[in-house]
């Protein structure tokens, strides 16, 4: 999976990260998202403007059609998240990382509406109250729940809580003995992203069922 994209080779989160994660032949990307001023979901990590373009921006203070015209580099802007579904449509799966307030609810909408007919996708967060919301708008979206240090007995009770069939411990070490008893709970499990292939080969050999990196060319090392 291309960590927002193929964001080593490309501005992360950009149409053009992702179609470099296409030509790399990656199974499924990572996007976050956050919504515009007028409502739409954005795919971005962070709520401002700063980190990716220099600019003291909050992302919700502006429209869909101004977060498209800055500047990420590489002749990119922010895309729509509909746009990342067209584009990866019968090519590769999306997993949706909910950042913002209410962005379970949108993408529920989202996916009412029929924008994400035809893309194998995934979605999740860190915040519970954003996994309940995207269940309770489109409960047949497979749900993830992402995790800082805590204990298996803890990520399972989360994920049974909120019907989540992946657990995405974002946090090292990550044993096999932990990876085993998500597993024997019926879970799938997703690591961390990595940018070391040593790191990825451990992870693959803990029984990990979804790698990440920012590089596609670890993975293609990996399976060399």
């Amino acid at each position: 999976m291309g960590h927002r994209g193929a964001s080593a080779l490309a501005p992360e989160n950009t149409l053009r990260a992702i179609e470099l994660a296409i030509a790399h032949g990656l199974d499924m990307v990572e996007v976050d998202v956050h919504l515009s001023r007028d409502g739409e979901l954005m795919v971005i990590h962070d709520d401002d403007l700063a980190r990716v373009a220099g600019r003291h921006e909050a992302v919700a203070s502006l429209t869909a059609a101004e977060l498209a015209r800055v500047d990420l580099g590489d002749g990119q802007g922010v895309p729509r998240l509909i746009d990342v579904f067209a584009l990866a449509r019968g090519r590769l799966g999306v997993y949706v990382e909910l950042k913002g307030m209410h962005t379970g609810s949108a993408l529920g909408r989202l996916v009412r509406s029929g924008a994400a007919e035809g893309v194998e996708l995934i979605s999740g967060s860190f915040d519970a109250p954003l996994v309940e919301e995207l269940r309770a708008a489109a409960p047949e979206v497979p749900r993830s729940v992402l995790f800082r240090p805590a204990s298996g007995a803890a990520m399972i009770e989360t994920c049974r809580a909120l019907g989540a069939a992946y657990a995405h411990p974002c946090f090292r070490p990550l044993p096999r003995a932990l990876v085993q008893a998500l597993h024997e709970a019926g879970l799938l499990v997703m690591a961390p992203h990595t940018n070391e292939p040593a790191e990825a080969k451990a992870f693959a050999d803990a029984g990990i069922d979804v790698l990440a990196t920012d590089d596609p060319r670890v993975l293609v090392r990996l399976s060399a």
